[in-house]
């Protein structure tokens, strides 16, 4: 069994065995390695091939599998352990697309039903484990390409006032376990970093003589990134920094690391935020929709709809790599076009102004009229002025109704006894004008 390269610069494939010969020639090498891969996984004997749970013994010990962050690793065997449940003891070589759409469907199923996402990095996790199979050659095929798999529906979760006070005011707690969930929280806020990246931070990461954050531990391969710190996050870093290194140096001793833990093991290691939010929110002391998630969308849909960052710097400073991970802000940007909008508000108050007046049976110059009054009345009780907008209140509405009312009982007659009024107003006014002259 060989594959040789021409002097043509093709590449030959060529199997010689018993029961087991091809050949053939092809424009490049990895084809030839391709289409050797497939006759061999073809003539393979399908009983030779693992089960499902032999297959992610083999690969959870590979270094496919081990390169992986240990997080990663830990979610990856808990969704294949579900598959294997319901699918071993069948062989790799025999599995096929329809198991894999079957899977789906009985996943859908379920009572009370998993998320879609859920079930997507579930057979994410299978593909992985399947394309390790196809590496090793005991199937020609991923089954899991071209199955379609259940989309969750994109859900941006901002971070409003409601949820930043009380993670400001959980800074004073005893316990500094919240203090640190909350400061974590706060920093995703100020900065735009993943929760993740500040849990795994250590003192050397800042820079203090330029104010700067550098994330080693990031998603997108594990490429530092430098971020640029500003007043809010400073303090929340050097009230943190206090607190590890000074307020609580007999648990954590020496170590670097921002937020620190020490487990049951009496281990120090990066701590479990998720955990510390979830018993602060067990205590009421934060509404149960805090996520440490949160702080990052707002920080990013902030940028997008009042600063004037293209999208490509906002990617290089929260770290996205692709410009469909924008896509979930693209509607806040929104926002930035209102100038625009009330660009066209006087035309649209004359035109309301004229609806209204239309409506009622009145000339448009009585309802700006009795809109002045109520204005005037409402600054005199020491109220805000509401603007010409206050035409939309239930209690103007009720007295431009009675005026209404007062001008006649059909509609035609209160346009012309209103246009008379407002004829004679503008007489006395004027007549008025003139005498004070």
């Amino acid at each position: 069994m060989s594959i040789i390269k021409l002097p043509s610069g093709r590449w030959r494939l060529q199997i010689r065995r018993r029961k087991l010969q091809a050949k053939g020639v092809f424009d490049t090498e990895r084809e030839a390695r391709s289409a050797e891969a497939k006759y061999l996984a073809t003539t393979r004997s399908k009983s030779k091939t693992p089960t499902l749970q032999e297959a992610w013994e083999l690969y959870a010990d590979s270094l496919n599998f081990l390169e992986k962050r240990d997080r990663t690793r830990g979610t990856e065997a808990g969704r294949i352990r579900k598959i294997i449940t319901r699918l071993d003891p069948i062989r790799v070589a025999d599995l096929t697309s329809d198991h894999v759409e079957d899977y789906i469907k009985t996943r859908r199923k379920m009572t009370p039903e998993p998320s879609r996402d859920a079930i997507r990095l579930e057979v994410a996790a299978l593909s992985a484990l399947l394309n390790f199979c196809r590496e090793k050659r005991w199937i020609s095929k991923n089954p899991c390409i071209g199955v379609k798999r259940p989309s969750g529906k994109i859900v941006l979760r901002r971070m409003s006032a409601d949820d930043e006070g009380p993670l400001i005011a959980l800074l004073q707690h005893e316990n500094h376990r919240f203090r640190f969930a909350a400061r974590l929280c706060l920093l995703v806020r100020e900065t735009g970093a993943r929760p993740g990246e500040w849990r795994n931070a250590t003192h050397g990461d800042y820079e203090r003589s330029r104010d700067t954050m550098t994330f080693r531990n990031t998603k997108y391969r594990g490429q530092p990134r430098t971020v640029p710190l500003t007043a809010s996050a400073l303090v929340l870093l050097a009230e943190q920094m206090k607190d590890v290194t000074i307020d609580n140096l007999d648990a954590f001793g020496g170590t670097d690391l921002l937020f620190p833990a020490v487990g049951k093991d009496g281990v120090v290691r990066p701590m479990y935020y998720t955990g510390a939010l979830r018993d602060a929110k067990k205590l009421q002391l934060l509404p149960k929709r805090i996520r440490a998630h949160n702080g990052r969308h707002e920080f990013i849909s902030t940028l997008v709809e009042s600063s004037e960052l293209d999208d490509a710097r906002i990617m290089a400073l929260v770290g996205h790599h692709s410009p469909a991970s924008m896509e979930v802000y693209k509607h806040v940007r929104n926002i930035r076009f209102r100038p625009q909008m009330e660009d066209v508000e006087p035309l649209r108050r004359e035109q309301r102004m004229q609806a209204i007046a239309d409506t009622m049976g009145l000339v448009p110059s009585m309802v700006v009229d009795q809109l002045k009054i109520e204005r005037e009345e409402q600054t005199k009780n020491g109220l805000k002025d509401p603007g010409d907008e206050l035409l939309y209140s239930e209690s103007f509405l009720r007295v431009l109704k009675l005026v209404a009312e007062s001008m006649g009982a059909t509609r035609e007659e209160r346009q012309r006894k209103s246009a008379a009024f407002m004829t004679e107003k503008d007489k006395d006014e004027e007549t008025f004008e003139l005498f004070e002259t």
